[in-house]
């Protein structure tokens, strides 16, 4: 970052089943924080471990316990929003159609082109991905950005889901 430091001296810990709350203001770290922990990035001193692993070194057997949201996911060419839900479950060895339940929770139309969505829509198709699975651990950066009112409440509920399942989210 050039002259500017990075984040510095940051220690936690977070058991499974938590949900932990990353907070902070606008340059204080956190995305910065969370493309360590995904392994992104390569911390210049310490570590950042994940379920076990290096984030860094083992990245690949880290993330397939991880679903992630980015604070500005990226998504395929033109496709729909049931064909990207789709996409996702088969690399990720779900079930065609395993993405519904969340859409309909979130009141999301997964016959739009993506490209043609609002973003708080956008935003829901990244939601409905990172809660299709059942990997242990979600890493959401801004998950809710967009999303109004009523769909950050249903958001809250499908975290509550996730911490009773005894998954973990950061």
């Amino acid at each position: 970052y050039g002259k500017r430091r990075g984040i510095m001296d940051v220690d936690l810990g977070i058991e499974e089943g938590q949900v932990f709350g990353f907070l902070g203001p606008n340059g204080a770290g956190k995305t910065t924080t969370i493309r360590l922990l995904l392994g992104f990035l390569r911390p210049s001193s310490g570590r950042a471990i994940v379920r076990g692993r290096d984030a860094w070194s083992e990245a690949a057997a880290a993330h397939a316990h991880i679903s992630f949201v980015s604070s500005e996911p990226g998504y395929l060419g033109d496709l729909s929003a049931q064909q990207q839900l789709d996409y996702m479950a088969h690399l990720r060895g779900l079930p065609t159609g395993s993405w519904r339940e969340i859409a309909e929770r979130l009141q999301l139309d997964p016959s739009v082109p993506i490209r043609k969505l609002s973003r708080g829509n956008r935003q829901k198709v990244a939601v409905v991905q990172a809660f299709m699975g059942r990997e242990p651990l979600l890493l959401m950066d801004e998950p809710t950005s967009g999303l109004d009112p009523l769909m950050q409440r249903e958001f809250l509920h499908l975290v509550a889901a996730a911490q009773a399942e005894g998954r973990t989210v950061f």
